[in-house]
């Protein structure tokens, strides 16, 4: 508390004596990143026209609106401790170092939550799944490469603290796999892996090449949704049940047997 107390102090003291010293380069997350929350790029230009029209229709502030707030005076936080990097008091150089790194990892939170929250919401954002993966192209080490991706997926599940119960398995015979799917359970399980289905392709020197080319692999990943269980209650009153029999000769076997029988569902005249 007291050191950032400090650092706001010094904040006001340096915009006071309206010093402007070279500004470093801000480097926190990748390129792309920096491109799209360029001053001027498109998505800095979206959010400025949202939040002028929200501002113009007064609606209550989305929470898109609120983390891009955020993130502006996060980075004029920040241009404003660079500034004390130039200072003549050590310790609080020092400050301003730590204060910086801690400001460049905040702001690239909230540029990746404001992807998120671009990303539309699905229904079955907070569905279980099923994964299943397959060896595409690319014999043995497609199937080398679709065993690391299943021990991959295996992982990041235990590090989001996810249920995974492996439902098949069908391995090759160099220790890769074939075929292979299981059950996922957690908190926005669907959410965070929705976007990984589709074909995936590794180009490496594979452990079965002796010549050391390069080859190209692939392997497909599906992600299934798992409905949610529901409670279905069926009034007998709303069923009405036909039976048909035989007709003719065969014996009183078959003029006293139901060979036929349709359930109808009244309301919705859904019948079975």
């Amino acid at each position: 508390m007291r050191s950032r107390l400090l650092l706001s102090a010094a904040r006001c003291l340096r915009a006071l004596r309206a010093i402007s010293p070279a500004r470093r380069h801000l480097k926190c997350g990748s390129l792309p990143l920096e491109e799209l929350f360029a001053p001027g790029g498109p998505l800095r230009t979206f959010l400025e026209r949202r939040a002028r029209c929200e501002a113009q229709l007064q609606f209550g502030g989305s929470e898109l609106l609120a983390v891009a707030k955020l993130l502006s005076e996060k980075e004029q936080e920040l241009q404003e401790t660079e500034h004390l990097l130039h200072d003549e008091n050590e310790d609080l150089r020092k400050l301003a170092e730590n204060e910086i790194t801690l400001c460049q990892k905040q702001i690239t939170q909230l540029k990746h939550q404001i992807i998120l929250l671009l990303v539309p919401s699905e229904e079955t954002d907070e569905n279980d799944l099923i994964l299943e993966v397959t060896a595409g192209v690319g014999g043995q080490e497609a199937m080398l490469f679709t065993s690391e991706m299943f021990d991959m997926y295996q992982q990041y599940a235990a590090f989001k603290r996810w249920h995974f119960e492996t439902l098949e398995y069908f391995p090759s015979e160099i220790g890769g796999l074939r075929h292979a799917s299981a059950s996922i359970g957690g908190v926005e399980a669907y959410k965070h892996l929705k976007f990984e289905g589709g074909v995936h392709r590794v180009q490496r020197v594979p452990k079965t090449e002796k010549q050391g080319r390069i080859h190209t692999s692939t392997m497909t990943v599906a992600i299934l949704p798992q409905p949610t269980e529901i409670n279905l209650v069926i009034n007998p009153k709303d069923l009405r049940i036909d039976t048909k029999r035989a007709s003719g000769a065969g014996g009183q076997h078959v003029n006293t047997t139901d060979s036929a029988v349709r359930i109808v569902h009244l309301p919705t005249g859904w019948n079975q």
